[in-house]
C-alpha cells in the first residue's frame, strides 16, 4: 500500500495465473470464474462469485493487472472503465493487480475516504483477517515500500499470535477441533486468564471468511462465562467448515452477515468443546502438578545421598534431569496458577481445619492447603442451584408494585417475556404501575431481592438469565464474619470442592491453593 491504499494498493500472489482470453473479460461486470453451471450455485466455497467487484474498481480507478500463465504473461491497463491496452509482458508467476488513484474520476466520493492512516488501518485489518483465515499460505504486508508484516506458512495456533502478537503470549493459545452434521469447528483460544473490556477479538470466520453473527459470539462468550469475572471477555477465534449447502453468504451486500440451516447445532457444539476444554485444561494441570512434584521429590532425594555426591550419575539419570528442569519450569508457573483453581476429582477426601477471620475455610486435601472463600463458594453452589431449577412460577398472595424509574421500566417493558421464562410474572394494573406476580419456587423466600433487581434494571439483555441468579445468589449466600459450626462448614467445603467450575458467578476464584512443596519452602524445610 502507499498512501494508505488510496494512492496505491497492490495485491500479488504466486499462484497459476491467468490466460490471455481470461485477462479480457476478468474485468467485465459479472465475469467469474468461480460458476460453471447452475449446481454451482448451491455449493459456493469461494469468498466471491458475482463478479462485481474487480468490475467495481476498474470503474473507479487506474487498474493495471500482470499475469503469467504457462510461461506467458500480459499485461492490462483499465482507466475509469475503459481498457487502455491488453499486451505482452514480463511477470513472475502469478498475478498482480495494481489499483492506482482510487475514485480519480469520483472526486465527490474520494473525498469521503479517511485519512491514509485511516485507510492504512482498515487495510491492515482486513490483511490480517484474510491471513488468520489461511495459515497454510505465507503473507506479507508492505507500507509506503516497508515490510510491515511477515506471516511464514504455520498451523492456526501458530499463524494468531504471529497475526496480533499483543493480545497474548503464544504458550497462552490452545487450538481445539470439533465437528458435527455438515461442519467442522477450529477455534483458537486464548486461556481464561486473558481477558479483554469488549468483544472486538472474539472473531468468527466461516468458509475462510469473517463474518459478523452474534449467536456465535455470544456461544463463546457463555463457553467462558464460568471461568471470566462479569464484564471481561475471552480472545478467541472461530474458523467454522460450513457444507456450503447449509450456508447462505448473500444476505448482506458486503457478506458480513451469513444465514445457517444448522446454526442452534453450531452454536450447541462450540459451547460445548470449549467447555470441555477449560474444564479438561484445568483438572490437566492438576495431575501435571502431583507429578511434577512426585519427580522433584526423587531428585531432591537424589541429591542428598552420600552415594551421589563426588560421583557423575549415569547417563539415564542425565537425561531425567532434563525432565527435572522442564518440571522446574513447570512449577514456576505454578505460583501463578494456583490463583486460578482447578476443580477436584469427584469424592475427593479432605480434612476441614477450621474457619479463619471470619472470611475464610481452611481444608486440606491431596498434599494441598486450601484456603477457602465461604461467601464466594456458597454463592456459586446457589447460583447452580437457581440455574437448574425448575422455572415454573408461582403466584403471590398479594402482588408487588415495583417502583422502577424510566429507564429501569424500558427494560422490563421489553423483557417481560424473557422474565417469564425465568418464572417472573410482571405485568401492569390499570394505573399502569408495574406488578410482580410471580416467582419461580426456588426464588420464593428472596423476593425482596427481585424486587430491587427488577427495578434496577441490573443486567444486559443477554445476559439476563445470569445476572438474576447471580444477583440473587450473592445476597442469599453467608456473609463475612458469619461463624459456621463444624457440621455446616464440612458441607460447604465438600459442596465447592464439588464444583466444576470452582468459580463464583463473577468470576473470582473460590478458593487459593498452596501445595505441600511451597509451604516447606516458605519455611526453609526439605520436603
Amino acid at each position: 500500500m502507499e498512501g494508505g491504499g488510496i494512492e496505491s494498493i497492490a495485491v500479488r500472489d504466486n499462484g497459476c495465473g491467468m490466460i490471455r482470453e481470461d485477462m479480457e473479460v476478468c474485468w467485465l461486470p459479472h465475469a467469474t470464474s468461480k460458476i460453471k453451471s447452475m449446481e454451482d450455485l448451491e455449493s459456493v466455497s469461494t469468498l466471491g462469485f458475482r463478479g462485481e467487484a474487480l468490475s467495481s474498481m476498474a470503474a473507479c480507478s487506474r487498474l493495471e493487472i500482470v499475469s503469467s500463465r504457462n510461461d506467458k504473461a500480459f499485461r492490462l491497463t483499465i482507466h475509469g472503465g475503459k481498457m487502455q491496452d491488453l499486451v505482452s509482458h514480463s511477470g513472475a508467476p502469478g498475478t498482480s493487480v495494481t489499483v492506482k488513484n482510487l475514485f480519480y474520476n469520483m472526486p465527490a466520493r474520494r473525498r469521503f475516504l479517511k485519512s491514509s492512516r485511516g485507510e492504512s488501518t482498515m487495510c491492515r485489518k482486513v490483511f490480517l483477517e484474510k491471513a488468520a483465515a489461511h495459515p497454510e499460505v505465507a503473507f506479507r504486508l508492505f507500507i509506503d515500500g516497508v515490510l510491515k508484516s511477515y506471516l511464514p506458512v504455520g498451523s492456526p495456533l501458530e499463524r494468531i499470535p504471529a497475526a496480533w502478537p499483543r493480545l497474548a503470549p503464544p504458550s497462552s493459545w490452545w487450538e481445539t477441533h470439533a465437528e458435527g452434521d455438515g461442519f467442522r469447528i477450529t477455534a483458537v483460544h486464548a486461556r481464561p486468564e486473558i481477558s479483554r473490556k469488549d468483544r472486538q477479538y472474539i472473531q468468527i470466520y466461516a468458509n475462510r471468511r469473517r463474518i459478523d453473527e452474534f449467536a456465535l459470539v455470544q456461544a463463546v462468550q457463555y463457553a467462558y462465562d464460568a471461568w471470566m469475572p462479569g464484564g471481561a471477555f475471552p480472545t478467541a477465534f472461530i474458523f467454522i467448515d460450513v457444507d456450503p449447502s447449509l450456508v447462505d453468504f448473500n444476505i448482506h451486500p458486503a457478506k458480513k452477515e451469513a444465514r445457517f440451516r444448522n446454526l442452534p447445532a453450531i452454536r450447541h457444539r462450540l459451547v460445548e468443546v470449549i467447555k470441555d476444554r477449560l474444564t479438561g485444561e484445568f483438572y490437566q494441570i492438576r495431575t501435571e502438578t502431583a507429578q511434577i512434584q512426585g519427580v522433584q521429590q526423587t531428585f531432591s532425594n537424589e541429591a542428598a545421598s552420600p552415594v551421589s555426591q563426588g560421583f557423575s550419575r549415569p547417563a539415564a539419570v542425565r537425561r531425567d534431569s532434563k525432565e527435572a528442569e522442564e518440571f522446574g519450569a513447570a512449577v514456576a508457573r505454578r505460583k501463578f496458577e494456583r490463583f486460578s483453581p482447578r476443580p477436584l476429582e469427584d469424592n475427593s477426601d479432605f480434612k476441614y481445619l477450621g474457619q479463619v477471620m471470619g472470611v475464610f475455610l481452611v481444608a486440606e486435601s491431596s498434599e494441598s492447603l486450601f484456603i477457602i472463600d465461604q461467601h464466594a463458594a456458597h454463592e456459586r453452589i446457589l447460583y447452580e442451584r437457581f440455574r437448574t431449577a425448575s422455572k415454573s412460577p408461582e403466584g403471590l398472595l398479594i402482588p408487588r408494585v415495583l417502583k422502577p424509574d424510566k429507564t429501569a421500566g424500558m427494560k422490563l417493558e421489553l423483557r417481560k417475556d424473557r422474565l417469564s421464562a425465568l418464572g417472573l410474572e410482571i405485568e401492569k394494573n390499570e394505573k399502569g404501575e408495574w406488578l410482580l406476580t410471580a416467582l419461580p419456587g426456588t426464588a420464593k423466600d428472596l423476593e425482596d431481592s427481585v424486587v430491587s433487581f427488577l427495578e434496577e434494571g441490573a443486567g444486559d439483555a443477554e445476559g439476563l438469565e445470569k445476572s438474576l441468579w447471580a444477583d440473587l445468589a450473592c445476597k442469599a449466600a453467608i456473609k463475612d464474619n458469619s461463624p459456621l459450626d463444624t457440621a455446616a462448614a464440612t458441607r460447604l467445603v465438600q459442596e465447592a470442592f464439588a464444583l466444576e467450575v470452582p468459580r463464583c458467578p463473577h468470576g473470582r476464584p473460590i478458593w487459593f491453593e498452596v501445595s505441600r512443596r511451597e509451604l516447606f519452602e516458605l519455611v526453609g524445610r526439605t520436603v
